[in-house]
C-alpha cells in the first residue's frame, strides 16, 4: 500500500485474517513509499526442545515442544518462530444453558444471557465464519485434532474436582484463507461441562499467521506443540491443594447459610457458583491468561495483520486507526490525518494543510 497525505479512519473487524507482511513506509509528505528490499533469507526451525510455560506469578506451569529457535509468550504472541511467524491466543469465551427455571431466573437477573450448546460445528458457523467473511476470507477446510483435545483432557484429568463431572473436550483446526489468498489457521479448542441441572461450555482459539511458504511446517510445529504440552506436577499438586481448602471452606460456609436458610434456590445458587468457580480456575491454571491481556494481544493481532496502529485523538479523546509505518500522526477535528517520520514535520506548518488545526495524536500499544 502507498500512504497518502491524508487518509479516512479506517473500520476495525472483529476476525483475524493474514495480510502481508512487508510493511509500507508514510511520512508527511505523502510521496509514494519506496520499494521494498529484498526479503532475507530465514533460517530453518531448529531442533525440538522443551520451553517452559510460567504463569503470570512466574511459576513454572510445564513445558511446550517447539524448535529451539522459537520463543514463547513474546508480549506480542503466545509463540513466535523464524520468519515472522506468530501463534496468537483469541480470548477464553464462557457460556451456559439449562432449563432449570432458577438457573434461568438467576441467568436473568445477573444479566448473562443463556446460549445453548449444540455441536462445536455450529459454533464456528456463527461465530468464525459471519466475521471472516465480513473481511473478505473464506473457510477452506476444517477437521478434528483428537490429540490436541486429549491433551486438554489429560490436563483437566489431574484437577481436583468439587464433584462429579461429565465433560466433553474438541478441537477443531479450520484453515482459511484471507482476501489476498494466504492461509491462515485457527484452532478451536471446546469444552463442556454437563453439572446435571446445567451445561456450562467455553471456548477459546490459537490463531497461526504465517507466509506462505512458512505456514506447513509452522501448522505442524502448532499442532504438535498443543498435542505435546506436559505439566509441572509441583504445580497441579498445589493447585488442587489450594482447591481442597477453598472447598472446606466452601462447605463450612455453606452449612452456616443453609441451618439460617434453606431456601432451595439459595443452594442451588451456591452450589452454582462452587461449580462455575471450579470451572473457571481450571482455565486460569492452564493458560495464566487474563481476560484483559487476551483482548489486548486479539487488538494487536488485528492491528498487525491489518496493517493498522490504534491511536487516539488529543481533541476528543477517541480512538482511531491508521495505516502503519509511520512515528507520528497528526490528526484534525474530522477524523482525518497526516503521516510523519520527521520529528521536525508539522502540518500546522505546512502551507498545503495548515487551513486547519492539527493535533499530535498518542499511539497506544
Amino acid at each position: 500500500m502507498k500512504p497518502h497525505p491524508i487518509l479516512l479512519m479506517a473500520l476495525i473487524t472483529t476476525t483475524p485474517a493474514c495480510d502481508e507482511k512487508e510493511k509500507p513506509k508514510a511520512d508527511g509528505s505523502g510521496s509514494a513509499a519506496a520499494s521494498a528490499p529484498a526479503v532475507p533469507q530465514v533460517a530453518p526451525n531448529g531442533k525440538l526442545i522443551a520451553h517452559k510455560m510460567f504463569d503470570d506469578k512466574f511459576q513454572e506451569m510445564g513445558n511446550m515442544p517447539l524448535p529451539d529457535n522459537w520463543v514463547l509468550n513474546n508480549g506480542k504472541a503466545a509463540m513466535s518462530g523464524p520468519g515472522n511467524v506468530n501463534v496468537y491466543m483469541l480470548p477464553l469465551k464462557t457460556f451456559m444453558y439449562s432449563n432449570d427455571p432458577m438457573m434461568q431466573e438467576w441467568s436473568r437477573r445477573s444479566g448473562n444471557k443463556m446460549r445453548f450448546f449444540n455441536s462445536i460445528d455450529a459454533v464456528i458457523q456463527e461465530d468464525l465464519v459471519p466475521v471472516a467473511q465480513r473481511d473478505g476470507a473464506k473457510l477452506v477446510k476444517q477437521y478434528d485434532v483428537p490429540q490436541v483435545a486429549a491433551a486438554n483432557k489429560g490436563f483437566s484429568d489431574l484437577l481436583y474436582k468439587v464433584g462429579p463431572m461429565r465433560q466433553l473436550f474438541l478441537a477443531r483446526v479450520t484453515e482459511w484463507t484471507d482476501k489476498k489468498g494466504n492461509p491462515y489457521m485457527i484452532v478451536m479448542h471446546l469444552n463442556a461441562t454437563d453439572m446435571g441441572n446445567m451445561v456450562n461450555w467455553n471456548y477459546y482459539c490459537h490463531a497461526l499467521d504465517a507466509p506462505p511458504e512458512r505456514y506447513e511446517e509452522s501448522k505442524k510445529v502448532v499442532l504438535n506443540a498443543l498435542s505435546n504440552t506436559h505439566y509441572n506436577p509441583e504445580y497441579v499438586q498445589a493447585y488442587n491443594q489450594n482447591e481442597m481448602a477453598r472447598e472446606r471452606s466452601s462447605w463450612a460456609a455453606h452449612n452456616q447459610r443453609m441451618q439460617a436458610n434453606k431456601s432451595a434456590f439459595e443452594a442451588q445458587q451456591r452450589a452454582f457458583h462452587e461449580k462455575n468457580d471450579a470451572i473457571n480456575a481450571q482455565i486460569a491454571a492452564n493458560y495464566a491468561d487474563r481476560d484483559a491481556a487476551s483482548d489486548r494481544n486479539h487488538h494487536r493481532f488485528l492491528n498487525y495483520i491489518k496493517d493498522e496502529e490504534t491511536v487516539r485523538s488529543p481533541e476528543s479523546g477517541k480512538r482511531h486507526q491508521v495505516q502503519t509505518g509511520a512515528r507520528e500522526y497528526w490528526m484534525n477535528g474530522n477524523g482525518q490525518y497526516v503521516p510523519s517520520n520527521d520529528p521536525n514535520y508539522d502540518p500546522n506548518r505546512d502551507p498545503a494543510l495548515n487551513g486547519q488545526r492539527w493535533h499530535k495524536t498518542t499511539i497506544e500499544d
